[in-house]
């Protein structure tokens, strides 16, 4: 029988962040679901020990890694439930956390629902509430950093996470999959923004708890990060603001082009020193660069399935954060 929820998760080089999150998973007190893993070319033999230790679970393996945007697609092809969640490796779950976003789910209401995500590192602090898109066109996660008992949930998000997020199949037919020209980062952003132009709301369930241990699976990547954020933002604006949001928010998105800027440029320095930083840095422009026209074809489509107002969607938009 067809499952009311397909687990996707993407992982790679990560089995023993993976054990624990199949744990988690395993313990959950709602059962009417499948999972499927994407094993993204990992070589910490992921694969076989996943075979011997969850033979029930459905298991993609790729020859060679292809970024996380690549496998999750990937693994949305292969789920068969009405509702989908994205679940990062590095993410574990209370055992009623399926159980409780599955209620709000089924109430119809949203289309794209997040949990309460905590630092594994230290549960008092949030690492996220729901997303927040800024007027710059930065996504931000809601209350990261706060302390737990001091934060006021907003019930009603820009978007959520695709490091743990519950999507409706029926929005993820009307809005898309996600966008492979951004390889990692800001590509849940740029689905939430689509869902959000075709017509659909977000939520936050606050009783259900997940658990985040930060930036786990890219530790030491910084120019790698920066790089893809510095990119991926530029599209992100590209795609999905309208003129008139881009006339109204023009100071905004130069700032944060800016502080995109001063990121990569700081990132190559340290890297590989001020000499060589202008060369990478330029490198990254070009990357960019050579993205922007198929950027221009798909805005033209997020742009012709619009269901609310410019005014509207602008109204959605948050002060920017400024923490890094």
């Amino acid at each position: 029988m067809t499952p009311a929820l397909s687990i996707v998760i993407p992982t790679w080089n990560g089995r023993e962040l993976l054990a624990e999150c199949l744990a988690s998973v395993s313990r959950q007190t709602f059962s009417d679901f499948e999972i499927v893993v994407v094993d993204d070319g990992s070589a910490d033999g992921t694969a076989g020990w996943l075979r011997a230790a969850y033979p029930s679970v459905l298991a993609i393996e790729c020859p060679e890694n292809r970024g996380f945007v690549a496998a999750v697609n990937r693994g949305l092809g292969l789920a068969r439930g009405d509702w989908v969640l994205l679940l990062n490796n590095d993410v574990t779950l209370a055992e009623d956390c399926l159980e409780r976003l599955m209620a709000v789910a089924r109430a119809g209401e949203f289309g794209m629902i997040a949990p309460l995500v905590l630092w594994t590192e230290d549960p008092r602090l949030v690492y996220s509430a729901g997303d927040a898109m800024g007027r710059g066109g930065r996504p931000s996660a809601i209350g990261y950093g706060s302390g737990r008992d001091s934060l006021a949930i907003e019930t009603e998000p820009f978007g959520v996470s695709g490091g743990y997020g519950l999507f409706s199949r029926a929005l993820i037919g009307e809005a898309g999959i996600l966008d492979p020209s951004f390889g990692a980062y800001f590509e849940d952003a740029d689905l939430s923004f689509r869902a959000r132009w075709a017509g659909w709301r977000a939520a936050v369930v606050p009783e259900a708890v997940a658990w985040h241990q930060g930036s786990a699976t890219i530790r030491d990547r910084l120019w790698w990060r920066t790089r893809q954020c510095y990119r991926n933002h530029a599209l992100l604006v590209i795609k999905n603001f309208s003129l008139s949001m881009l006339w109204w928010n023009a100071g905004a998105i130069i700032r944060e082009r800016a502080h995109q800027f001063g990121r990569v440029f700081a990132a190559a320095r340290h890297e590989w020193g001020a000499a060589r930083a202008a060369a990478y840095t330029f490198s990254a422009w070009l990357g960019l660069v050579a993205r922007i026209p198929g950027a221009l074809v798909r805005r033209r489509g997020v742009m012709s399935r619009r269901k609310v107002s410019s005014a509207s969607m602008q109204a959605l938009l948050a002060e920017e954060r400024r923490d890094g």
